[in-house]
């Protein structure tokens, strides 16, 4: 798997869990569910299982568990996020497979952004900068429903994601693709591909979105995760409607309290 391949699957992790994000109602706190399975998108072949949990306060959405599961349901990777910037927000990706770990964290005011490419390498930190525009991990949620009319109406909008794996921020640009159904649901389909020519050679991600509430229904592309020979998985995965739900405070302390381990 080239490096190219590797900053699209980073940013293709933080798409898939933008699932779910749209705003609920309500105040003080309240939870909600979903799950779904990632399968191989030319065989169809089971990849992996997850189950988010979202908390929200006051209609906002404040923190995110997901846990990545076995074939059995048994746990070996899990994501923590927490929301003070919505485009930028602080999270945790831990593989237990490998020992991977990345992503945000804020020390004494300071952000930075981590990377550990197994369990025997040391961990690499640098200070998350101010660039204009930069968008991480499920921020592009936040950041897709603020340009959600220019993208509709053929505009091509610019990002900049941050990549733990470089430590740094890397180009990407999204484009309106075309209107679609999915199971009877009208939904608008963006391809999201790093800028310039860097574009050409490394693989789009594909994401169709609920054209009533801006939800992710369908992602197609390169996922973060990686298989027993290292390269990353590609998965196209389905969040249907029906299978949110009501969740509690309960369903939040299970996902983070889920032990972790390698799959058999």
């Amino acid at each position: 798997m080239s490096k190219y391949h590797q900053w699209v699957a980073v940013v293709a992790a933080w798409l898939v869990a933008a699932a779910g994000a749209a705003a609920v109602p309500g105040s003080d706190d309240s939870y909600v569910s979903y799950s779904g399975t990632a399968l191989a998108e030319r065989t169809g072949a089971f990849l992996y299982g997850e189950k988010d949990v979202l908390r929200y306060r006051d209609g906002r959405m404040t923190a995110r568990v997901v846990v990545y599961t076995c074939r059995d349901g048994s746990a070996f990777a899990r994501k923590t996020a927490s929301y003070e910037d919505p485009l930028v927000p602080d999270f945790e990706l831990e593989d237990a497979s490998n020992g991977m770990r990345q992503g945000i964290r804020t020390d004494d005011g300071a952000r930075r952004v981590f990377f550990r490419a197994d369990r025997g390498a040391a961990e690499k930190t640098s200070i998350v900068l101010p660039v204009s525009g930069l968008v991480a991990d499920s921020g592009f949620d936040a950041f897709l429903r603020a340009n959600w009319q220019p993208l509709i109406e053929g505009h091509t909008v610019g990002l900049h994601f941050l990549v733990p794996s470089r430590l740094e921020e890397m180009g990407f640009k999204v484009q309106h693709v075309r209107s679609a159904q999915i199971d009877g649901m009208p939904v608008e389909m963006f391809r999201l591909k790093l800028a310039g020519w860097l574009g050409w050679i490394a693989p789009s991600i594909d994401a169709y979105y609920g054209a009533q509430d801006h939800t992710l229904v369908r992602y197609v592309g390169l996922s973060d995760l990686r298989d027993a020979d290292n390269d990353n998985l590609y998965a196209s995965i389905d969040f249907r409607p029906s299978d949110r739900k009501s969740a509690t405070v309960r369903d939040l302390q299970d996902a983070l309290q889920a032990p972790l381990a390698p799959c058999r």
